[in-house]
């Protein structure tokens, strides 16, 4: 009898333990919505009309490129073009609002003494901390 009541203690002891490590590990997990984060930065507005414009005009400028040939493999190289011009523009506008919204969300990071920082949704099993709000109140 003895015997069986210091067993259930140390299993239960262990449970604890090991409850609170898991704790202690989901705390140091933080989840950000970078698609929310790029919306709410001050300078989305802005970079969000100039890609539009982009957008635009290269469409009219790759009509009237086409209209020019009728040769499938030319078409195809056009397309190519513009995707890739289209795809360098973005970057140039996007990468400086990310590369901000990634530092805000490292300040964070640190402040709430977070291990890590995935994206919204990556967490399949377990419990993180959503920093989302926090880091939107950073780029303001």
């Amino acid at each position: 009898m003895k015997w069986n009541k210091k067993v259930m203690t140390a299993v239960l002891a262990a449970m604890m333990t090991l409850g609170t490590l898991g704790t202690s590990f989901a705390a140091g997990l933080g989840t950000i919505d970078m698609s929310a984060l790029l919306q709410k930065h001050p300078q989305f507005p802005k970079a969000m009309t100039e890609w539009q414009t982009d957008v635009t005009n290269t469409q009219k400028d790759f009509q009237a490129e086409l209209k020019k040939t009728s040769d499938k493999k030319a078409q195809e190289e056009l397309v190519k073009k513009y995707n890739a011009d289209l795809n360098k523009k973005r970057i140039a506008l996007f990468n400086p609002l990310e590369k901000d919204v990634l530092e805000k969300t490292k300040q964070v990071q640190k402040e709430k003494g977070l291990d890590y920082i995935v994206l919204k949704g990556a967490v399949v099993i377990g419990e993180s901390q959503d920093i989302t709000n926090d880091v939107a109140a950073k780029l303001k």
